[in-house]
């Protein structure tokens, strides 16, 4: 995995979801992806010291919802309707089972856990 330090290196990390979202007949993954990345947009463009507390954790909701996307997006079985419920139900709890975690653990206190 390579390190960013930008925000278009970030987004580049994640250029071929949007690629297969953009080849999918329907324009509902796609629409997905743009509202993610624009509200991406607005929270970090709208940053502050007062209010990065209240921003982190829907940032790294984004973040979960984008990687989920990304991991479902390879199987041709799921309808971009089923992805976005997917993402939508267990985005939440998507660092957690990265760490490690099962559902009934109570994970560490960190802010990557911290997921809005």
């Amino acid at each position: 995995m390579t390190g960013f330090t930008t925000k278009e290196a970030y987004l580049q990390g994640f250029h071929k979801i949007f690629e297969a979202a953009e080849k999918r007949e329907s324009p509902v993954l796609k629409d997905y992806l743009h509202t993610q990345t624009d509200r991406l947009e607005t929270l970090i463009a709208q940053l502050s010291q007062d209010n990065f507390w209240q921003a982190w954790p829907e940032i790294l909701g984004i973040d979960a919802k984008l990687g989920i996307v990304s991991e479902l997006l390879v199987f041709e079985d799921f309808s971009n309707e089923e992805i976005i419920r997917m993402v939508e139900t267990d985005y939440r709890t998507y660092f957690k089972e990265l760490c490690g975690y099962d559902h009934s653990m109570e994970p560490k206190h960190s802010m990557i856990f911290n997921v809005l």
